[in-house]
């Protein structure tokens, strides 16, 4: 996690008597501003090319005791709005007994035109860097100016707190030998660019494969041979495919969520299992929706919504997983939320449309979830994650999308910041905060009426 805090020159300056402060108690990177428009500007510009995925610019205000958050700033009528989310800082602030408040109202002077300039370099250059400016009174209005350094030093120690998703937007070979392979080598580039966890799109030892391609009512004597050639590359769970990344895992120290056509009784499963850094197994799901209108009817639904706790070093998360047309059902992501799924990891093979992508959007709102969908680079891309804060403490409006990819091969990593989403979730509306479970009892009936009556739903499949 890389960190930057910036404060203005000047002897008597609380900013730069703060960051001294922070400075004196750990390693941090530290930017003193000089008190000239254009050199301070150049100055925080120059910083945000580093790519830092914090920044806190400090500035100090007179004739108050309380601490204001910038939520922007305006220059010649025209006002840009930062993404930064405030919440745990104010908790933290707040339990020391700081008064804060929220403003709208940069100033004027050089510390609005910091803030503005940096909003500015940051929207125009497409950095991804998280802004925040800070105004903490004057020197003489601080009683206590350690205790205030260790304050926002304890919060930016919490800011280490993330939880990095690798997402490895792939296209699969010729065989189950070579995907093998080709997922170990980009397993060990995603440890390199420091993911947590590495996750794999829909099916990855097949490459999802098709039977056949269109819908099932379309297919006119499917020889079983052909089928059976199909079913003969699923594994069961202690293939050498599995036992290659159980043991990649443990080399790493990095878990996988990796994904396959599983052996079964009857059918073939669709099955994700994430691995942890340790080797262990900690959750097994096979997919529940199976699109029953093509070639997944081949295979056999799961029968049960599944989250796990993963312990990925710097901390532990709540995982839980669907598959592709799961997504589609509210009810998938709702069952992992009330289980306590913190984070949805969706394993997909099919075209991400914007619709698709704004679906996933709202179930990361209307749950309070990060949702993060790996796809296959052959199938459009477009993998996505999206945050589950939607708004900051002054209730303006934040942008959940955290990435949607291009339709190139390559990984990306997204970050998590556990303590933000759980202090964001301890209070907002969502999740389970207000159902009325009382009124819901018929969406476990299983009366299904027209126009939703299909000949190849299997409804009661166990």
């Amino acid at each position: 996690m890389k960190i930057l805090i910036a404060g203005f020159e000047g002897n008597n300056n609380s900013s730069k008597i703060l960051l001294d402060n922070i400075k004196e108690k750990c390693n941090i990177n530290v930017l003193y501003l000089e008190n000239d428009f254009q050199v301070s500007i150049n100055q925080i510009e120059e910083k945000l090319l580093e790519n830092y995925d914090y920044v806190l610019i400090f500035g100090s205000k007179p004739n108050t005791k309380d601490i204001y958050f910038e939520n922007n700033a305006i220059l010649e009528n025209t006002k840009l709005e930062t993404d930064y989310y405030y919440g745990v800082l104010k908790e933290n602030l707040e339990s020391n007994n700081y008064k804060v408040e929220t403003s709208c109202d940069a100033g004027n002077y050089l510390c609005n035109n910091v803030f503005y300039k940096a909003l500015s370099f940051k929207q125009n250059n497409n950095i991804k860097s998280k802004i925040a400016f800070i105004h903490i009174p004057t020197i003489d209005n601080i009683d206590d100016i350690e205790l205030l350094s260790t304050t926002i030093l304890n919060y930016i120690n919490t800011l280490s707190d993330v939880f990095n998703v690798g997402l490895l937007q792939l296209r699969p070979t010729n065989s189950m030998e070579n995907n093998m392979l080709k997922g170990i080598e980009y397993c060990k580039k995603a440890k390199e660019m420091g993911a947590d966890i590495a996750v794999f799109p829909e099916m990855w030892n097949t490459g999802y494969e098709m039977l056949f391609e269109g819908d099932l009512k379309d297919q006119v004597n499917i020889s079983q041979e052909k089928v059976n050639k199909w079913n003969s590359k699923a594994i069961e769970n202690d293939n050498e495919f599995i036992n290659k990344y159980i043991n990649l895992a443990k080399e790493l120290e990095m878990a996988i969520a990796i994904t396959y056509l599983e052996k079964a009784e009857q059918k073939p499963r669709n099955t994700v299992i994430i691995i942890d850094r340790n080797g262990n197994i900690v959750l097994k799901y096979s997919k529940v929706h199976t699109v029953d209108s093509k070639m997944e009817a081949y295979t056999e639904p799961g029968t049960e919504f599944k989250t796990c706790e993963l312990d990925y070093g710097k901390g532990k998360v709540k995982l839980g997983t669907m598959i592709c047309f799961d997504r589609d059902f509210p009810e998938s992501a709702r069952i992992l939320m009330l289980q306590g799924s913190e984070i949805i990891l969706v394993p997909n093979a099919c075209y991400m449309s914007k619709i698709r992508l704004k679906q996933l959007e709202v179930r990361a709102y209307e749950n309070m979830v990060g949702i993060v969908t790996i796809n296959y680079a052959n199938h459009g891309g477009k993998s996505s994650a999206y945050s589950p804060i939607v708004r900051n403490v002054n209730k303006h409006e934040l942008n959940s999308e955290m990435l949607v990819m291009n339709d190139k091969e390559e990984i990306k990593i997204v970050q998590f910041n556990m303590n933000e989403i759980r202090e964001y979730r301890s209070r907002e509306t969502l999740g389970d905060a207000y159902r009325k479970p009382y009124a819901y009892e018929q969406l476990v009936k299983n009366n299904v009426q027209e126009p939703f009556i299909r000949e190849d739903s299997r409804r009661n499949y166990t």
